[in-house]
């Protein structure tokens, strides 16, 4: 009998928690990455992390409370406040740098061929981005902290493009220009 009710007991508990811990794995995982904030402190672009699994056990609990993991400021300022999550709470993709770089995609074409760059960027093959030099660089490339003075000025470029450009700068002997074949229009019999 009492077995039973242990039992019983535990499956009610585990089911009652799943909401709870699937609420904070998505959280946590939302929460990853680096973000671009304004340190409130001296007014210039700092790079941060949030520790992401906090938050997320916060959030099962129905918190949203932000802590950071790490700065481009620490360890000198390591003591700070932490004003800036005031920034990152307030913004709508939390001042991710994700967030950022997939909204300025958003409507694009190609700077090489013309075409649309898609919404999603999963997977190996990533859209990349021409500099005002004309230089082809991934996102990666670009310290986050200076993603908001190059994205501005610079022309989206498609994967296949990207993949094609950065093989040219890296080899430029590689590569060779072949004419485009005049079409001819087909016979008529």
């Amino acid at each position: 009998m009492f077995e039973t009710l242990f039992l019983i007991f535990g499956i009610l508990l585990v089911v009652s928690l799943l909401p709870m811990v699937w609420i904070a794995i998505r959280t946590g995982i939302r929460e990853r990455g680096p973000r671009v904030i304004t340190c409130p402190e001296n007014g210039c672009r700092a790079e941060v992390e949030v520790a992401s699994w906090k938050s997320g056990a916060a959030a099962a609990f129905g918190e949203s409370r932000h802590r950071l993991a790490s700065c481009s400021r620490w360890p000198e300022k390591e003591g700070c406040d932490q004003a800036c999550v005031d920034e990152i709470e307030a913004s709508s993709g939390g001042c991710l740098v994700r967030s950022m770089v997939n909204d300025w995609y958003q409507g694009r074409t190609c700077a090489y061929c013309g075409h649309a760059i898609p919404e999603t960027h999963r997977g190996d093959r990533k859209p990349g981005l021409r500099s005002v030099e004309g230089r082809t660089l991934a996102v990666t490339e670009v310290e986050p902290v200076r993603l908001p003075d190059v994205l501005p000025t610079a022309q989206a470029v498609c994967a296949n493009c990207f993949d094609a450009m950065s093989f040219r700068e890296r080899f430029p002997n590689l590569p060779v220009d072949r004419p485009k074949p005049e079409s001819h229009p087909l016979p008529t019999h």
